[in-house]
């Protein structure tokens, strides 16, 4: 019964032993951090989330890029266990000021990463331009090179993209100038090739073939971008505010259906003040109709869009690890980019890991995962070079 009662006693010391060391390990920050992300409940989410968490303080930077001068909101965490990361977000008009970057921003610093997020203006007049991929470029090199922004021992940063610009931070990390200094490149829902997406946006069909109906938000984005190819320039400004008002109403519908009823029925009241040919754009966008406004859209996609600058399946490839990550059954940038653009990036060398989940929705999380879920995303994000 001794000797009983002691092989347990060594066990229990070994499991604690072996907790312990996870707990400080690698593998522990990347699950205190994915189990904050998904909202894990119950003791594990109270006890694993709270592993290597830190403080973290924010502050404004300033910076000037080719384009002129911008800003950068820098999460610096009290403890650093990482290189810096620059995290950009999709499009939306609040830009490093909307809640969910934000909140994500917030989650990864506590892990211990420096975090910065760009404010770039193009972002936040939806609109994806080769500026973007300028712009994240000279975001990261400054930032590289501003002493607030705390630095590993071989100087690199990580990039880390949502929506367009994941595939425009990949196009970034591959240009001579910041090449050989990004450490890794994260795309969540990113793209391979731009006019194949935003085919796919206005008639459903992915580039791989299959059909699956497309979000309206993505066709909406896409008139945003195509609105002086579609209506006289005279309507061009009316159009997209009308535009940004349903998109503005479809973010708060996230949280405040009652507000957003409201937000929805003051884009409808812009639409009646439209001339005729922006009002029967904006009609279509109030109508929720995708396909009905991709059709309209369609002959116009050969005027944007076509820039090498802006497909990376297009452009050079970085020589850094790239970890694709993308929803499955995506509705605005359909899951087939995601093999596509890991099919290209190993073609020219680059070390890819990709995964599509079902834990997403486009480009944020969707559900809690399953342990199986959780254990094959840890090892994940532990093995990237952070």
């Amino acid at each position: 019964m001794r000797i009983a009662l002691l092989s347990l006693l060594a066990v229990l010391v070994l499991v604690v032993v072996a907790w312990v060391a996870l707990s400080q390990s690698r593998y522990g920050r990347a699950m205190s951090l994915l189990v904050r992300m998904g909202k894990v409940p119950g003791v594990v989410g109270a006890h694993v989330g709270g592993w290597q968490v830190t403080t973290v303080e924010t502050q404004m930077l300033s910076f000037t890029g080719r384009h002129g001068a911008r800003v950068a909101r820098l999460y610096r965490p009290a403890t650093v266990r990482t290189r810096p990361i620059l995290l950009t977000g999709g499009v939306h008009a609040l830009g490093i000021d909307e809640p969910r970057l934000i909140a994500f921003a917030e989650t990864l610093a506590k892990s211990g990463t420096p975090v910065i997020t760009p404010q770039l203006p193009d972002l936040k007049e939806y609109l994806v331009t080769t500026r973007l991929t300028d712009d994240i470029e000279d975001a990261a090199l400054a930032m590289l090179a501003a002493p607030e922004v705390p630095q590993d021992a071989d100087t690199r940063i990580g990039l880390l993209g949502i929506s367009f610009a994941g595939g425009l931070s990949i196009i970034a990390a591959g240009r001579p100038a910041l090449r050989d200094r990004v450490g890794f490149v994260f795309s969540v829902g990113g793209h391979a090739r731009l006019p194949g997406v935003m085919t796919y946006l206005c008639t459903g069909r992915q580039p791989d073939g299959r059909m699956h109906p497309p979000h309206e938000y993505g066709a909406v984005i896409l008139l945003t971008n195509l609105a002086e190819d579609v209506v006289p320039a005279d309507q061009v400004a009316p159009l997209r505010a009308a535009v940004h008002q349903f998109l503005h109403a479809s973010h708060v519908d996230m949280f405040d259906k009652p507000q957003a009823a409201i937000e929805f029925q003051k884009a409808r009241d812009m639409e009646t003040g439209l001339a005729p040919e922006a009002r029967a754009f904006m009609h279509l966008v109030n109508e929720r109709d995708a396909l009905g406004l991709g059709a309209r859209l369609l002959p116009f996609l050969d005027r944007w869009g076509r820039e090498a600058e802006l497909s990376p399946a297009s452009s050079p490839a970085p020589t850094a690890p790239v970890f694709v990550m993308h929803a499955q059954g995506d509705d605005v940038i359909p899951d087939s980019e995601a093999p596509a653009l890991a099919e290209y990036l190993r073609s020219k060398g680059t070390p890819v890991r990709m995964f599509v989940t079902s834990l997403m929705s486009h480009a944020e999380v969707a559900r809690t995962p399953t342990v199986a879920e959780l254990v094959t995303m840890v090892r994940a994000w532990a093995e990237l070079p952070w």
